[in-house]
């Protein structure tokens, strides 16, 4: 749905979609090729963790600009802050994984190794090593789901389009920014313009 925005609402609304992309491009690309060569599997425990705290702010900041901007510029902050809760749901069921293997461990110690047929005779953790894969393999997947997702709505700001289904939770009042439609003639002409002054 196209809204009456100005360019500075455009901007202001495209600021969590940044912000949440750019935490994800940081923890999970960044830092994880980082930890992966020169620290511990246990030090990526750190990336869930600051991510979260970057979508705790995206949903404290989405609380204030709700009460203190305009309708279109918090209906793409608590966007930002829903798609974040993918992730932080994401991060629970992997963390679920492992503490199940954990406690499956604990009553059957062992009983997921077997031989990595070395030289050394050493013992490799088949139950470890599957269940970290499938952990990261659902982080994966809503990792790349939200970012394709925030990448699009990078666009929608741009061009003063929202979901109008945000309405469910942020209530359009009478000072909220006008409805232009779906493909309304304003907003086709705007984007006529921009092309005419781009050629």
């Amino acid at each position: 749905m196209h809204y009456r925005v100005t360019d500075d609402e455009k901007r202001r609304a495209k600021t969590p979609h940044h912000i949440f992309n750019i935490n994800i491009i940081i923890t999970h690309l960044f830092m994880s090729m980082i930890i992966l060569e020169i620290g511990d599997s246990l030090e990526l425990i750190l990336i869930p963790l600051i991510s979260s705290l970057v979508i705790g702010y995206l949903y404290m900041t989405s609380k204030r600009v709700s009460q203190n901007d305009t309708w279109f510029v918090a209906s793409h902050w608590i966007m930002a802050w829903r798609r974040g809760r993918i992730l932080l749901i994401s991060y629970a069921i992997a963390l679920g994984m492992v503490g199940l293997y954990l406690l499956i461990d604990m009553i059957f110690p062992g009983g997921f190794s077997m031989n990595d047929f070395s030289t050394e005779g050493n013992q490799t953790n088949l139950g470890e090593v599957i269940t970290l894969r499938f952990a990261a393999v659902v982080i994966f997947v809503a990792v790349l789901i939200t970012f394709m997702q925030t990448g699009i709505a990078v666009y929608d700001a741009g061009n003063g389009i929202s979901n109008p289904a945000i309405e469910k939770f942020l209530p359009r009042g009478e000072t909220a920014n006008e409805e232009l439609g779906e493909g309304s003639d304003e907003a086709q002409h705007g984007n006529t313009k921009k092309m005419d002054d781009n050629q």
